[in-house]
């Protein structure tokens, strides 16, 4: 299957580089397990992670920015629309405890909460889901502070 081709390609991209020419194959394959995305050669992908809340894939960069204090729910910039559904979402999550800031993606100009939903699922998360994803996320934290693997990625590739 696809697998089998990028292990091809990037076996082939070795033999074309020694002879002068290159591959056509240039991005990653999703795949449905932890790892998420692939390169060339089966190698994990350094772009995407999976979203904890559909388990789709999405740019890495919306957790970075957000560690690095370069997004917060100020970046919708301050349009009256903007402030109006930040102060929505406010008000579903509240007594959520440990949630992360209700964040504003420019890029894709959609809300989401980082390490719980995506821009892609955000809008149709209802408060019980929040929740849950919640709870996860705390018991994942545990367990990465206690040097333990989560249920999740146990029997995983």
């Amino acid at each position: 299957g696809i697998l089998s081709y990028l292990d091809d390609v990037a076996k082939r991209e070795k033999q074309e580089e020694e002879e002068g020419s290159s591959s056509t194959f240039h991005g990653e394959c999703f795949v449905f397990d932890k790892r998420v995305a692939l390169t060339e050669g089966l190698e994990p992908s350094n772009k995407y992670i999976s979203c904890h809340g559909c388990r789709g894939p999405m740019d890495r960069r919306l957790l970075e920015e957000v560690e690095d204090g370069e997004t917060n729910y100020d970046a919708g910039n301050g349009t009256s629309d903007l402030e109006k559904k930040r102060r929505e979402y406010e008000q579903l999550l509240m007594g959520i405890r440990n949630l992360p800031p209700l964040t504003y993606d420019s890029n894709s100009q959609r809300w989401y909460v980082p390490g719980l939903t995506c821009p892609r699922c955000h809008d149709g998360t209802t408060r019980e889901s929040f929740e849950r994803f919640a709870q996860r996320k705390e018991q994942m934290e545990i367990c990465a502070r206690e040097g333990k693997s989560h249920f999740q990625d146990n029997g995983r590739k």
